[in-house]
């Protein structure tokens, strides 16, 4: 269904910019037909489950089985995770032997109701079990009548989170690859405004490389391991993570041995 031509097109079309990090905005990422045969079946599928936290995310359903998914999502996630196009990221961005990751841990498909948001933030980055580091976000979305006036548009925020110097709508086909470090700062941070029969769909998938030795836990690398939450100026939005005395005991003691 999606051959190497598509892959040598990709490639072409594939530009990093360094601003506010490292990341690719591509518009008409894959052939339309495909697109919107998987935003079909994304309208047409009822798995997933409720996600977030909702002080940071709000009326969110995810599906992280790649078992489950549907058949032409399936198709498109297997030429993401192909090695052909993996070579391309490698190219594109610098790095050596990206792996994907075929249990969707935190990726998969995700939809978000009205009302819905996810405030700025940056990604987890080991996984210190199976020794991987997350290198790359690819985030393609499946809304064909998506309307920019009802939000819902990824906001890339610099590293002081003084302002934001790129937003992209969630529009069909477009799609976003960034680096994840801890300054990949991103969110759609405002509640989106949408008919109840819409919502803001999109499939996530992330790659990793493997690192030779178990990243060690402490205190002060925690923030490595889970999402750190950045307050936007001029809010009064709550910061997750880095100043919360009780967050620092309870995910050092009983989170981190598990993860």
């Amino acid at each position: 269904m999606l051959d190497k031509k598509k892959i040598f097109n990709l490639e072409k079309r594939i530009v990093v910019s360094n601003e506010p990090f490292p990341n690719a905005i591509i518009k008409d990422f894959l052939p339309l037909e495909i697109v919107k045969k998987a935003e079909n079946e994304f309208l047409n599928f009822n798995k997933g489950s409720d996600v977030g936290l909702p002080q940071f995310q709000k009326t969110k359903k995810a599906l992280y089985d790649y078992s489950l998914m549907p058949h032409v999502i399936k198709e498109i996630i297997n030429f993401l995770y192909s090695q052909d196009f993996m070579n391309i990221l490698e190219k594109k961005f610098q790095l050596k032997d990206l792996l994907p990751d075929w249990k969707l841990f935190g990726g998969g498909l995700h939809q978000s109701f009205n009302g819905g948001f996810l405030k700025v933030h940056s990604d987890f980055i080991y996984m210190r079990k199976s020794k991987l580091k997350r290198r790359l976000n690819l985030l393609l979305y499946l809304n064909s009548n998506w309307d920019e006036n009802w939000g819902g548009s990824l906001e890339f925020w610099h590293e002081k989170m003084n302002f934001a110097p790129k937003k992209i709508a969630p529009k069909l086909n477009n799609a976003v690859i960034f680096r994840t470090d801890l300054n990949s700062n991103h969110g759609f941070p405002d509640p989106i405004n949408c008919p109840n029969d819409q919502t803001r769909k999109s499939l996530a998938l992330y790659y990793y490389t493997k690192e030779k030795t178990v990243f060690p836990v402490s205190i002060k690398r925690r923030k490595y391991f889970h999402a750190v939450w950045k307050k936007r100026p001029g809010t009064n939005e709550p910061k997750f993570g880095d100043n919360d005395p009780f967050f620092k005991r309870l995910k050092h003691k009983f989170f981190y041995r598990f993860f």
